[in-house]
């Protein structure tokens, strides 16, 4: 049961100096950071901040479920000390329900800048919250789903989009996974400066129109892409501007991935599914002035991988399955120019003819994988001899040997 005293307790710890009472005074004690920070809040405004003595002058209000009725020092306080309070709740049904407390209280929730629906909150709870939500800008948005279909999502995420400046994370639990439930269609978030969606593989549409002026981080975790709209067209310069990382895990993406950006500082790309059906296998493109930082780890179904990056100074490839073109077999399947490259990871098969690593004069440590020491595979440790003897200076060189005998790596 929410009262005001509960409200005290999560700005008060109890003071271990005290016995455990019920008859502790309302407002905390200034040690609280909790507290600290609407004592800050209250100076912003200029006004004397609560105190614990008793005041000389008119009594305030009481409140019967109070701690053995003692009076409400809190609500008296302006409405965007209270905002501050409730913030603190981190969780807006719990904040909602401060409405029972008096009629001072009542609607305070709406103005929250700050929302967070945690784990367990029925879809059409979240719609009828954000619907009778007033604030005009909501700076932080967290909502935690379990097994939502893609129509849930899609009744509430279009009314958050206008006033959204801040930070969007959308988790979804699925417990019983049984293929794709539908397809959210993503707004276009104008103010938003971080997207995290992890919607346990619902589909994802992106918007065909609009520009994320503000967004600098993308981490799309767990999604299938649909729709006409193309990933690289979203993350590249024209639509996303600002945008300085761009994370990408455990998705399907049904076309190539061409990325133009001049803000991206790091790209990094796991556990991903480049599907074209019928087409055959994906192209990933990065061409970046600014990036600084690649990642690719388990990438599936790559015909080619190009990256034109002068700044980058470190690439990471582990793992990546590559496809050869059936067409034009003799094409490269990765072709990369970054001559200020100082760190470079290589994983995969390495051939002059199908891998073009460009002037890598910069280079200070190399990481070529894993040698099998004894076997029969002499193909693949001839392809990391090459990869070696592509390189004349190296201050640091990382590799494993494998030992299949015992089976241990020794570095």
């Amino acid at each position: 049961r929410l009262s005001l005293a509960h409200l005290h307790q999560i700005c008060k710890p109890p003071n271990p100096g005290s016995p455990k009472s019920p008859c502790r005074p309302l407002l905390p004690s200034s040690n609280s950071p909790q507290w600290r920070s609407v004592i800050r809040a209250c100076e912003r405004r200029q006004i004397p901040p609560p105190t614990m003595e008793q005041s000389d002058g008119p009594k305030r209000p009481k409140l019967a479920d109070a701690a053995d009725g003692d009076e409400d020092r809190l609500s008296v306080l302006p409405d965007d000390i209270l905002i501050h309070i409730l913030v603190k709740l981190r969780g807006t049904p719990m904040a909602a329900r401060t409405s029972v407390l008096c009629r001072r209280w009542r609607d305070l929730w709406k103005l929250l800048p700050e929302l967070n629906f945690p784990l367990g909150t029925e879809p059409h709870r979240i719609r009828s919250a954000l619907t009778a939500h007033e604030a005009p800008v909501i700076h932080f948005l967290v909502v935690d789903l379990q097994d939502a279909a893609a129509e849930s999502v899609a009744t509430w995420v279009p009314i958050i989009a206008p006033r959204l400046f801040g930070e969007l994370f959308i988790f979804n639990l699925r417990r019983d996974w049984d293929g794709e439930t539908g397809t959210v269609e993503l707004p276009c978030f104008q103010g938003a400066d971080w997207i995290s969606l992890d919607l346990d593989n619902l589909g994802l549409a992106l918007p065909p129109s609009g520009v994320f002026a503000w967004l600098t981080d993308l981490c799309l975790v767990a999604v299938r892409m649909r729709g006409s709209c193309r990933l690289g067209d979203i993350v590249s310069s024209p639509r996303c501007p600002s945008l300085r990382k761009l994370i990408l895990r455990d998705a399907q993406v049904r076309a190539d991935i061409v990325i133009h950006s001049e803000s991206l500082l790091e790209i990094g790309m796991d556990n991903v599914l480049l599907d074209h059906n019928a087409l055959g296998p994906g192209i990933l493109a990065i061409s970046s002035e600014s990036v600084l930082q690649i990642d690719l780890k388990n990438l599936i179904g790559v015909r080619q991988l190009l990256v034109m990056a002068p700044a980058l100074i470190s690439l990471k490839e582990k793992d990546t399955t590559y496809i050869a073109d059936p067409v034009d077999p003799s094409q490269p399947v990765a072709n990369i120019s970054a001559p200020q490259l100082t760190l470079l990871e290589w994983n995969a098969r390495y051939d002059r003819r199908s891998v073009q690593l460009g002037k890598m004069a910069h280079l200070q440590w190399l990481h070529a994988g894993q040698f099998l020491v004894y076997g029969s595979d002499e193909d693949f440790a001839h392809n990391r001899i090459r990869l070696l003897q592509r390189f004349e200076f190296i201050i640091c060189l990382d590799l494993a040997l494998y030992y299949r005998k015992v089976g241990s790596i020794l570095m």
